[in-house]
Formats: C-alpha cells, sequence, structure tokens
C-alpha cells in the first residue's frame, strides 16, 4: 500500500478507485516503478478506467534501458494510463459541506434573474432567442436540506465517510433523509459504505451503484449493524461476485423490498444456498421485487430455483442470462414461486418452446418479457405474441403491453389451426401412401401408419394445451376440426380481418382514412401500394405501423415481402402510413460515416503503435 502525496487515503491495487479532472473514474491496478520513467525509483500509479479509450496503452511499455516491452499490469488496448502519486485524485468524503453545497438558501442569488437564464438558443433563422427558467424561487423553497427526504449525490467522487467527530455530529442534522443516491461515486469497500449508512438512521433507499464494491468476506464486518427500515436497495454494476454478500445484507436488513443486483457475477448461487445455514426465504422474507439482470447465470434449476421459497417474491429480473431451459416439476407447481407475477428473460438463450409451456405452472405468473432469445430471433413480433398468449391461458401482459379478451380469442383460434394444419399434413402424406397399390408397399403399410401415430403423438407433446383449446373453440372453427379428420381446408373467411389505414404524413393527414377487409396472408408491400394510390405518397418512402387497441406502442411492419399474419396484425387494428424525412437520413448517414471514420482513424493509430513496439521486440531479439 502506498500514500499519495495529497491526500492521507493508501492506495490499494484492485480496490482504490480514482478520477481525473474530466470525471474519467478507474482502479488503480499497479503500484510501483515505471520501466519508460526517466527515475528507476518513483513510483507511479496504474490505472485501468473504466471508459476503455480514456487511457493510452495497455499497461505495457517500452524499458527506457533494454528497449524491450515490458508489462506492468493487464488491461485493454487503450484503457491504461500511469499516473505519479501527486497526480491520483482518490476522491472525497462525503461531509456535511458537501451535502449543503448540493443546494443553495433560498436567499442566495437567483441563476435567472426575471426568469431569464444568462444562456441564448440559436433558432433555425440564425437568430438568438433567450431562454425563460420560471418558478426558480419556488423550486429553490422546496429543495431546503432541511425539507427535502430524497438526495441525489451522484458522481461526485464521494469515497468515504468523513472522519472528524465535529463533523460527525453536524451530519446529525441531515438524519431525516429517507432516500439517498451514491451511483457513480468511488466506494469500494464496505468499511467505506458502512460507514456513510451509519450517519443516516431513517434511510429507507440506497443507490450504490456503479461503485466498484467488493464483497464482504465475513459477518464479522455487519457485526451490530442493522436497518430494519431499508426498503429499496440498488447495487447495479457493482463488483459483488458471491450470493453470500447479499445473505449477508439480507440479514442486515431483513426488510428490504427491492433488491437489484443487475451486471455482477452471482454464479455461486446454488453452492452459497446450499452451505449457508440459513436458506434464501428465510434470509428476504419481505423480498417483493429482484433483479438478477446479466449476473451470469445459466441453468433454471440450480441457480433460479434455490429462490423459488420467497415468500412474496412478485417481480424477477433475469434479462441477458444464458439460461437455456426452464424446468419447473410438476410436483412444485403449488409451491414455486407462488407470490410471482412478472417475469423477464429478455435476452437469455431459451430455444424452444417447451421452456414456456413450463410457465404455466408458476400459479401467479401474469406478466413475461421475452425478446432477443433464440426462440424469438427468427419469428415476427406478431408471431411471438400471438404464440406466446396462446401457450399461457394466464398471461395479462406481454412485453409490456396489455392483452386483451379479443387478442387472446384470435390469437387461440390462430394457434389451433396452425396445429391443426401441421397434423393434416401428417395424416395427409400417411394417406397418399396407403393408395399405392403394389404388394410390396402393402407390407409396409402397417410400419407407416405407426409412424404418421408417432408424429402425431410427438406433435400433441410440442402443443399441451391444442386439445384444450380446440375443445374451447370448436362451435366457432367448424372448419379447423374437420380439418383434424379426413378432409376440409377452412373457410377463408376465417383469415379475413378488418383494419383501418391512416395516413400521418403531412401532405394527407387530414385524408379520410381506408377501411378494408383483407386477408392475413397479404403482404406489406401491398399494403404500400394501396396507400400510394389513396394519400398519393411515394411506396419507397413509406413507414408502416400498426397497432391495436389499448396498445401505447405501435409496431413497425419494416418488410415488404412480410405478411400481416407475420407481425401479429389482428381484427381491428390500425395502420398508421408516415413518410421517410429524406434530410434528416441524409444527415444521420454523414454523422455515422464520421463517426465510423473516426474509429477507423482510432483504430489505425493503435494498430502502428502496437506494430511499433513489435518490432523494436524484434530487434532486440535479433541483437541478442
Amino acid at each position: 500500500m502506498v500514500t499519495p502525496n495529497n491526500n492521507s487515503t493508501e492506495l490499494i491495487p484492485n480496490v482504490t478507485r480514482v478520477r481525473d479532472a474530466s470525471g474519467f473514474v478507474g482502479t488503480v491496478v499497479y503500484l510501483g516503478p515505471v520501466a519508460s520513467a526517466k527515475s528507476t525509483t518513483e513510483i507511479y500509479a496504474g490505472i485501468s478506467w473504466d471508459d476503455v479509450t480514456r487511457g493510452k496503452h495497455d499497461g505495457s511499455v517500452i524499458c527506457r534501458t533494454t528497449n524491450q516491452i515490458v508489462r506492468h499490469f493487464k488491461c485493454g488496448p487503450t484503457q491504461g494510463s500511469f499516473l505519479r502519486l501527486s497526480k491520483v485524485d482518490v476522491g472525497v468524503a462525503l461531509t456535511p459541506e458537501l451535502l449543503r453545497s448540493r443546494y443553495v438558501k433560498p436567499d442566495a442569488e437567483l441563476i435567472a434573474p426575471d426568469n431569464i437564464l444568462p444562456h441564448v438558443a440559436r433558432t433555425s433563422g440564425g437568430r438568438d432567442k433567450p431562454i425563460e427558467f420560471l418558478g426558480e424561487v419556488k423550486i429553490r423553497s422546496r429543495q431546503q436540506l432541511e425539507d427535502v427526504e430524497d438526495i441525489s449525490l451522484r458522481m461526485l467522487g464521494i469515497a468515504r465517510s468523513c472522519s472528524s467527530a465535529e463533523q460527525e455530529r453536524e451530519m446529525e442534522e441531515f438524519s431525516h433523509l429517507k432516500s439517498l443516491d451514491l451511483a457513480g461515486n468511488l466506494l469500494s469497500s464496505w468499511e467505506d459504505v458502512l460507514g456513510i449508512l451509519k450517519q443516516f438512521n431513517n434511510l429507507q433507499s440506497v443507490s450504490l451503484a456503479s461503485n466498484r464494491i467488493n464483497d464482504l468476506c465475513s459477518s464479522s464486518l455487519l457485526s451490530g449493524f442493522s436497518m430494519t427500515g431499508m426498503v429499496n436497495l440498488n447495487l447495479n454494476s457493482t463488483n459483488i461476485n458471491s450470493f453470500k454478500t447479499l445473505q449477508l445484507i439480507g440479514e442486515a436488513m431483513p426488510n428490504l423490498e427491492d433488491l437489484c443486483v443487475a451486471h455482477c457475477d452471482l454464479s455461486d448461487i446454488e453452492e452459497e444456498c446450499h452451505n449457508n445455514n440459513k436458506a434464501p426465504e428465510v434470509v428476504f422474507q419481505n423480498l417483493i421485487l429482484l433483479d438478477l439482470s446479466d449476473c451470469n447465470l445459466t441453468s433454471w434449476e440450480q441457480q433460479i430455483m434455490p429462490l423459488q421459497a420467497l415468500p412474496k417474491l412478485e417481480s424477477l429480473i433475469l434479462n441477458d442470462n444464458k439460461i437455456e431451459h426452464i424446468n419447473i416439476p410438476a410436483a412444485e407447481s403449488d409451491t414455486s414461486f407462488a407470490s410471482l407475477t412478472s417475469l423477464q428473460l429478455a435476452g437469455t438463450s431459451i430455444s424452444d418452446w417447451s421452456a414456456i409451456d413450463s410457465l404455466n405452472r408458476l400459479p401467479a405468473l401474469r406478466s413475461l418479457r421475452l425478446r432477443n432469445t433464440p426462440l424469438t430471433s427468427q419469428l415476427g413480433v406478431g408471431e411471438v405474441r400471438s404464440t406466446v398468449i396462446a401457450r399461457l391461458p394466464n398471461l395479462e401482459f406481454f412485453n409490456a403491453s396489455p392483452i386483451t379478451e379479443r387478442e387472446r380469442v384470435e390469437a387461440e383460434r390462430r394457434y389451433v389451426s396452425n396445429v391443426a394444419r401441421e397434423l393434416l399434413m401428417i395424416s395427409s402424406g400417411a394417406l397418399l401412401s396407403s393408395t399405392v397399390a403394389t404388394d410390396d408397399e402393402k407390407k409396409t403399410a402397417g410400419s407407416e401408419d405407426e409412424e404418421t401415430k408417432a408424429k402425431q403423438v410427438q406433435i400433441h407433446a410440442r402443443h399441451p394445451r391444442f386439445q384444450s383449446l380446440l375443445e374451447k373453440h370448436k362451435e366457432t372453427m367448424m372448419s379447423t376440426c374437420s380439418a383434424t379428420g379426413s378432409s376440409g381446408q377452412g373457410n377463408i373467411g376465417d383469415d379475413v380481418i378488418g383494419i383501418t389505414i391512416r395516413s400521418m404524413a403531412a401532405a394527407s393527414c387530414d385524408v379520410e382514412p381506408l377501411r378494408k377487409r383483407i386477408p392475413r396472408s397479404l403482404k406489406v408491400g401491398r399494403i404500400k401500394a394501396m396507400c400510394a394510390r389513396a394519400f398519393g405518397l411515394d411506396i419507397d418512402l413509406q413507414i408502416l405501423h400498426f397497432r391495436i387497441e389499448n396498445d401505447p406502442f405501435p409496431t413497425e411492419m419494416n418488410d415488404d415481402d412480410h405478411t400481416l399474419a407475420y407481425y401479429g396484425v389482428t381484427d381491428g387494428a390500425e395502420i398508421l402510413v408516415n413518410e421517410v424525412d429524406v434530410e434528416a437520413q441524409e444527415r444521420e448517414k454523414i454523422r455515422q460515416s464520421e463517426e465510423h471514420n473516426k474509429r477507423v482513424k482510432e483504430q489505425e493509430q493503435h494498430v502502428a503503435v502496437i506494430q511499433s513496439m513489435q518490432k523494436n521486440e524484434q530487434r532486440m531479439v535479433i541483437g541478442s
């Protein structure tokens, strides 16, 4: 450990966090002499910046005496820097002065006298326009520290609590605070975190996100520490790498309701739950929301099921974990996640519909998010939505959009039609083979019938709700029912929907909308041709979206070769037509081109540096 010249804080490699004058944050990963420095005895701090473009090298330098490459630490190609100890900024303490500096007194000088800021905005016509700021005094009166209960201290370089006894006494002035946002600071150890939390006895919500805080090594650090009032804790993007840390925190904060630990490594959940005497449901008795996004979880059975008995858990977020399968035993369906109403699986590795079918064993599940998975990547947005709705009868929200009764009925009927068509194709193939009259083929007829029956059994196994949905909709889908027998192809009227096409383009937004009955098999390109005639819009510049009743987020239909059924356009839907802003597109292309050229130039410079270092190394090898 080394103490920088401008601070009493000791530098600890892989622990101490630092910042620079521009606000970039990094971690000290090396302390010692640098081979390329003039002085061989001067101690430098090697920094690995959070922003991979902030530094100048990858932790290696060319030795001043030997001209050979010397690696002091390892990081990204342009993520590393060496700083003299006098230049190292290890942040500040959370003091009463810092808290007071966040807010001004009511009688302080106004920023916007006469409600006008000392800045102007440039209009498209090239004129300067004053910027008004109304209600400054009123806002200020509501933001006094003696009155506010929520305070944000984001990205202020806070690294520790105040140390003097006088400052600690002054901190009692702020003991009424209930919410404290410390995201993006320089906190790196639980000793510093606990030192801060102990100064605010009434806290209910704390955010420590984006502080590289290490794991709790033992429970002794939390001995005597308890925050029974804590309800919401955000630990996203910290340096937690063990579920044991969460269990220790849970014991110290027994009334936690919301716990967010996204972008940490909690792959040891099963091991820690097995080793710890207290099960998760004992530690987290009041937990309602748990965010485990991107926590290196791969197994539902080993890493998610240990959480199944949490008694009050209503929302579980598992986005961006490489979970491939979901298996909930039927024997545990009544007790597994009994209170879970919302589940998020976006960005997972789910590739089979059986995983979705397993969710029917979650008795309270009403909301599901499922995007960017192998299962959904090859299907249209509408097709995914329709299939999920049909497979999960109790679902009320999918991807944050409510499911109407009308949409459910249509999704279930379409599902029945698709499965029935699949069964019909197998039956038709068997029927054709049985009409062949040769003696040799007649001998194999029995085996072919068995194969057909086996395929039908497989289809029913892949679609466990088919039979019940067929019974539910049999009166309105007689044609589909007959299709599962020996004949019948269904009525074309069953595939016709009524839609409204409305122009949102400036030149035709006042034109009366079109109301049509068209087949779901109609392609988007044909709809565009229809809009071109009705609204006078260029086909190549059209952008189509559709929305259903009570859906606040229209869905884009961006492929002319896909059908309305592919996007899930239902009866009564509204199609919105707009035009591309050509000028805006050109500006965006220029911006993207400039960014691309900039990245290419930076990469070329980096390659040149690496090649130069390699050449020097080769010369030294040859010379030796």
